[in-house]
């Protein structure tokens, strides 16, 4: 009996909280999510199942689980997943802000605070040859130059979660709503328009197209990386999308605990480090934790003046439906 005292007394200290902190479990289609949860298992001894749902699929399924979560956290790249599940009261609200977050980042935490940034990105840059027998746009206007006419492909951002930020990146110069005119007007000049953003890079690869509207991070690592003879064009006016990480309204205390502290590693030094060594199609962007420098090979942040998303569209989800339903079509 004596020999459980010092279990006992471990356990009244919280001592196990670690090891039974009830694992979490992360939905999330991040390529770096699991570096990073094994980074903070390793840190904490809490465990974290990652799992990674289809392209469309993940704000369906946290919806279908309703007050019933299975999840503790969800990390997107960009933000109508997040704004979709706050508005249908299924996000914890005020969460803790991390310690070390810059400047930028905090002002991208939703008002209700809702979801947390974790990592910052263009919402849409220009994938392009260097070869090109045309010079890179220097404003999102000159995709509709004649030498460029018909040449550009984008994901559709109702079956890829991710693509939001290349609409919204068409949108900017005039912003939400009268930003249509100019993404009607590309699409009469023959816009491609690809399920994911994997089909779209593919296409730039293939000849299909000359012009691939993807993410920031996607078009510097593809670069970077995988093909030497492309280049990431930034045109004007950029615009800023983070990645947001959440937690479920209803959840046991403990679980919250794990939850909170996940976010604060995630973005901690240690937590963005491991995200950004992943190197993999997510991991090129910009840390928001003020200490952490951006990987080599981006561009200076502030020196292209990017635009909060909130100020070209308050909510997307009305942007990405209309998207559907005139530049997609029924059936398509």
């Amino acid at each position: 009996m004596h020999r459980l005292a010092p279990l006992v007394l471990a356990c009244l200290l919280g001592m196990p909280f670690a090891a039974h902190a009830a694992s979490l479990t992360l939905y999330s289609r991040l390529d770096y999510a699991p570096a990073v949860a094994r980074a903070f298992t390793a840190k904490t001894g809490i465990a974290v199942r990652v799992r990674r749902p289809p392209p469309t699929g993940l704000a369906d399924r946290i919806e279908r689980e309703g007050a019933h979560p299975r999840w503790a956290l969800a990390w997107f790249a960009g933000t109508p997943n997040a704004v979709a599940l706050d508005a249908r009261g299924l996000l914890a609200r005020h969460l803790p802000v991390p310690a070390g977050l810059s400047p930028r980042a905090a002002a991208l935490i939703p008002a209700d605070g809702s979801a947390i940034p974790t990592g910052l990105e263009l919402g849409g840059v220009v994938l392009m040859s260097k070869s090109a027998p045309f010079t890179p746009p220097l404003h999102w206007h000159g995709l509709l130059a004649p030498a460029r006419r018909g040449l550009t492909g984008m994901a559709d951002p109702t079956t890829d979660d991710a693509a939001w930020g290349g609409l919204a990146s068409l949108l900017a110069t005039e912003g939400w709503p009268d930003g249509r005119r100019f993404v009607t007007a590309l699409g009469g000049a023959g816009l491609h328009i690809y399920a994911t953003t994997a089909d779209t890079v593919a296409a730039l690869r293939s000849g299909a197209i000359q012009l691939a509207l993807v993410r920031s991070a996607v078009a510097f690592h593809v670069a970077s990386r995988i093909d030497p003879s492309l280049e990431a064009v930034v045109p004007a006016p950029a615009v800023l999308m983070p990645s947001l990480i959440v937690m479920p309204r209803h959840m046991t205390p403990a679980l919250r605990r794990g939850a909170a502290a996940f976010i604060a590693f995630a973005c901690s030094p240690a937590g963005q480090r491991a995200a950004l060594a992943s190197d993999d199609m997510d991991s090129a962007f910009w840390p928001v934790n003020a200490t952490v420098p951006p990987p080599p090979g981006l561009p200076d942040l502030a020196a292209l003046a990017p635009r909060d998303p909130a100020a070209v569209a308050a909510n997307p989800l009305p942007a990405i439906a209309w998207f559907a339903r005139e530049m997609v079509g029924p059936g398509l």
